[in-house]
Formats: C-alpha cells, structure tokens, sequence
C-alpha cells in the first residue's frame, strides 16, 4: 500500500472537529517520530518545524485504519475514519510548546470519469478555458506574499483591477490558509492547489465537484478540497462571482486570440502525425491572466475517452514583442502552449526506451547545470524529455514558419535552453534532431526518430 501523506500547516482551528473524548497526547524531547498507518512503517521528520495547528490527510483503500505514533518515550494509537477528524497533541519538549494535530483519511478513487454525455460534447474538440473557481484560486494567491514574486503576472490592468477589488480581503482565512501552505511548500502548493481548483464549479454561492475530475495534479488526493469551504466565504465576502461575471468580456477576449493566433488546434493535429500511436479525444488548454510564469500538463484516460490538458500563462503582448515581425512574435507566442502539450505526447513515447535512456544520459553533469533551471530535471527520463520538448518546438517551427522566422526561432530557442536554463548540450542535440528530422525516409515520424536521438546521446 503507497501511503501518501499531505501536510497542512494552518493557523485557524475552525475545521477541525471537537471531540468530548480526552485528547491523546504525546511527548517527545527530538525533531523526529516513528509513525505506523495499518502496520506500515513511515518516519515522520520535522516536529519542531511544524506550526500550532498541523493536519495530516492519508490516501487509503480502507473504511478505517488504525494509526500509531512513536517517541523515545511515549506512544499514542487512534483510529482514523474517512471525513472525520481525529484529534491528538504532540508535546515538543525541545521547544516548550504544544502542536494539535488533526488526522484523517480518504479512499481512493480514480482522477476523472468520462460519461457518455461528457465524451459526446467533449470529442474532438480544442478547448481554451478561463474557469471561474480556478480564477478564484490565483486571485487569492496574488493576495499572498507568494503573490509577490514573479508567479503572478503584474503590470497589467486586469491586475490593478483584482489589486483594487481584493486587497481588503487580504487577511481572510482562506488568504492566510494559502499564504502559509506557499511558505511550507510553495512549489507543491501552487501547482497542486491552482490545478486542482479546476475540478470544481459554483452553484450558487456553493464551490461543488464538477462530476468530471476528482483531481488534476499529479498524486491521489485533491490538495484544496479541504480548503474549499474558506474559498466560499471569500467568494462570497468579497463578491467574487459578481467580479468574474463583470470580467468575462475580458476573458472572451483572451480566448479569441488565443484561438486565433496560437492555434491549439493545428499543434494537436501535428503532434499526433508525429505521434501516431498517441491519440487523445480533447485537448484543453486552461489558464488564467495572473499566471506569471507557470505552466504544467495533466492527462487523464477512462471509459474510452482520452484528454491532455495544458495549464500555462495567457502570452501577453509587451511593447518589445511589438517591434518584432509578425511570425517571430507568433512562434513565441505559441511557445507557452506548445511546450505543455506536446508533453502528452513525447513523454508516453519516452517512456518506451526509459532503460537506454538512462544509459545515454547517465553522467547528468554533463546536460544539465548546477545553480541553473536545470538543474531541477536531475532524472535521466525527465531529462530527456525536456531536451525533447524544445527539440519538437524547432522541428514544428520549421514545418510552419519560412526559413528567416525559423532561423531567427530557433537561435533565441537555443540560446535560451543552454544560457539561461543550462541545458548545456541543448545547441548539438537540436541540430542532431533537426539534420534526422530533415532526412528522415518517406513515412517516418518523429517517435520513429527516438532510437536514433538516444543512440546519439550515449555517445
């Protein structure tokens, strides 16, 4: 059994449910505690770290489970049952002070369910996607401290406009909710609450589960289901749903020209001539106009129906992108969309050759770059598919752009992969990947190019 354990460290005791019973209680004098779920072992680190007010939620297969918590001297056993809350303290002798914890667990289920009636309106279709509860989630992030870094596009109108409406709310609970889990772990927290707001909608002033997706980030469980009841009291204080009704012409016109001029459609329609093995019945692209910096992808599979999702930022046109000519600010345009959902497609071919992969790329010291954004991609696999994917950028800009554009592309393309990423064999690989694209036979596709690509990095 795969035990995944979700921390929250939040400062309000609202949600936590009392119980008249006397609260376990464990003393323990180091910064570390055995801790067993059904008999499984786990370490729990970090004690003296924790905030006053510390929730675990874990991912079973179970209608209960029995879990137990150990100390050098002391040791406590409580039964967990799905959505209830058990409560325990934990006595932090080194510190002086008491954390109140608050466990429980939930079954697992699957990432998405496809009806019938959701695949009929759903097939074929290239959607682009500006979701209220997900707008709500990046409007209450912009409130943040995290909301001050670079993971919030600012400078814009829309932004002033949120700044001017939001920001008395700015110390409501959900705010405060959000703002210490970014400060825990921010990278987590941001990935997994924005995406997986996408899995609710409003009816009324409730925030309810669409029927569609349980989750959208990677893992097994909903990381904001438990936060969704501050998000209706914010929604509601502060008049979110009036605020994103009186926006939409806003966001109508961020579609448009993102179907317009990024064309979504036509990259789906390359991709899979490139990929054939690799279908999938829709394609969304889902974004919101505070998305600074981020983007991820998700893809989902059930009852015969396939969807790729990409979650990016809106390619918002400065006064330098409007100097340049036409059809180089298009390709960097579409970067931001094509670079997330071309992972639905070379990533599942990647994985086909996962074992030469890691032999090609086995000295990762001499692809990627310490102190670099690179650096982060320190698995061979993951690697790989980075290079791949700026790779497959300039293999379908010069399928689509005259050979001027596509030169003046692909030289920012590289520059950027192995000066400022650190990709530092990026330029090579790019030119070995277009001089096989270039010749390859009548008949062959870019997924047919890999054991060559690979055979190429090894040596």
């Amino acid at each position: 059994m795969k035990l995944i354990i979700t921390c929250f460290l939040i400062c309000w005791t609202g949600l936590v449910c009392a119980q008249n019973l006397v609260v376990p209680t464990l003393h323990s004098s180091s910064d570390s505690l055995t801790m067993y779920l059904d008999g499984q072992k786990e370490e729990f680190n970090g004690i003296n770290k924790l905030g006053r007010q510390f929730d675990y939620s874990f991912v079973v297969q179970k209608d209960s489970s029995v879990f137990a918590l150990v100390s050098k001297s002391d040791s406590i056993s409580v039964m967990l049952r799905p959505k209830k809350n058990t409560e325990f303290k934990i006595v932090r002798e080194s510190t002086g002070d008491t954390v109140t914890c608050a466990f429980t667990i939930q079954k697992l289920v699957k990432p998405a369910s496809f009806t019938e009636k959701y695949k009929t309106e759903n097939e074929g279709k290239t959607l682009i996607e500006v979701p209220e509860v997900y707008e709500l989630i990046n409007i209450i992030f912009a409130l943040t401290d995290y909301g001050k870094t670079g993971a919030i596009k600012k400078g814009t109108n829309y932004y002033k406009i949120v700044t001017d409406h939001f920001m008395p709310y700015n110390r409501d609970a959900a705010v405060k909710a959000a703002d210490s889990l970014l400060k825990f772990s921010p990278q987590f927290f941001y990935l997994h609450l924005k995406m997986d707001s996408y899995a609710y909608v409003f009816s009324g002033n409730k925030i309810i589960n669409g029927g569609v997706y349980d989750r959208i980030a990677p893992g097994e469980k909903n990381e904001l289901e438990y936060y969704i009841p501050l998000l209706e009291k914010f929604a509601e204080k502060s008049g979110f749903r009036a605020f994103y009704k009186k926006n939409l012409n806003y966001y109508s016109s961020l579609k448009k020209d993102f179907r317009d001029n990024i064309n979504t459609a036509g990259m789906k329609s390359w991709l899979e001539k490139q990929f054939p093995t690799t279908k999938y019945s829709a394609v969304k692209v889902i974004f919101s106009p505070l998305v600074g910096w981020n983007q991820s992808a998700s893809r989902f599979e059930d009852n015969g129906f396939t969807e790729a999702q990409a979650h990016v930022n809106y390619p918002f046109i400065n006064n330098e992108d409007k100097k340049l000519p036409a059809d180089v600010l298009k390709g960097q345009r579409m970067m931001i969309a094509f670079t997330e959902i071309n992972h639905a497609y070379l990533n599942p071919e990647a994985e086909k050759y996962n074992k030469a992969i890691g032999d090609a790329l086995n000295d990762l010291s001499k692809w990627i770059t310490s102190g670099k954004p690179s650096s982060g991609y320190d698995n061979s696999l993951v690697c790989f598919e980075e290079y791949m994917n700026y790779g497959l950028v300039a293999l379908y800009y010069s399928d689509i752009f005259d050979k001027k554009t596509f030169i003046s592309l692909n030289m920012t393309i590289e520059k950027n992969m192995v000066d400022f990423r650190g990709f530092q064999r990026f330029r090579e690989f790019n030119q070995e990947l277009l001089r096989l694209y270039k010749n390859r036979k009548t008949g062959q596709t870019v997924a047919d190019l890999y054991p060559a690509v690979i055979e190429w990095a090894s040596k």
